[in-house]
């Protein structure tokens, strides 16, 4: 086998599939999840302000534009978070509504979501929290 060059180059492709190709492959899928997971608490923060902007003060809209959040805001979109988060919610992730925020002038709710993905990374990274935001426009009634 010293003799032959052909061993060499045999040995050589095993160690670079074992040691470079396999880990590449494995670190490509992870980062395959991780941004599946991120578009997932995106979707889960569009959906919550959209909700949000549901569940303003119809009331105080219409009597002189304000936009102010009800007392069932975050908890309906809070709901509507867990309600759109298929993927990550098998793997036993939840999002969190982190705040909302109004903005009367362009009458627009803009609502933060995070979810700590760490589950699906255990060995790689020790905390891996996600924030994404979301905003919806109020278009319902008019002033």
């Amino acid at each position: 086998m010293l003799r032959d060059k052909r061993a060499y180059s045999s040995t050589i492709w095993a160690i670079f599939i074992g040691m470079i190709f396999v880990p590449m492959m494995a670190l490509t899928f992870d980062i395959g999840r991780y941004l599946y997971a991120k578009g997932e608490v995106g979707k889960a923060a569009d959906a919550a302000a959209v909700a949000a902007a549901m569940e303003i003060n119809w009331r105080a809209f219409r009597e002189n534009g304000d936009l102010q959040p009800t007392g069932e805001t975050y908890s309906v979109a809070q709901r509507y978070a867990n309600m759109n988060n298929d993927y990550l919610g098998r793997q036993d992730i939840w999002p969190r509504v982190r705040s909302i925020q109004v903005n009367a002038g362009n009458n627009t709710v803009y609502v933060s979501v995070e979810a700590d993905l760490s589950v699906m990374f255990p060995s790689i990274v020790p905390e891996l929290i996600v924030e994404e935001g979301g905003e919806a426009q109020v278009r319902s009634f008019r002033r």
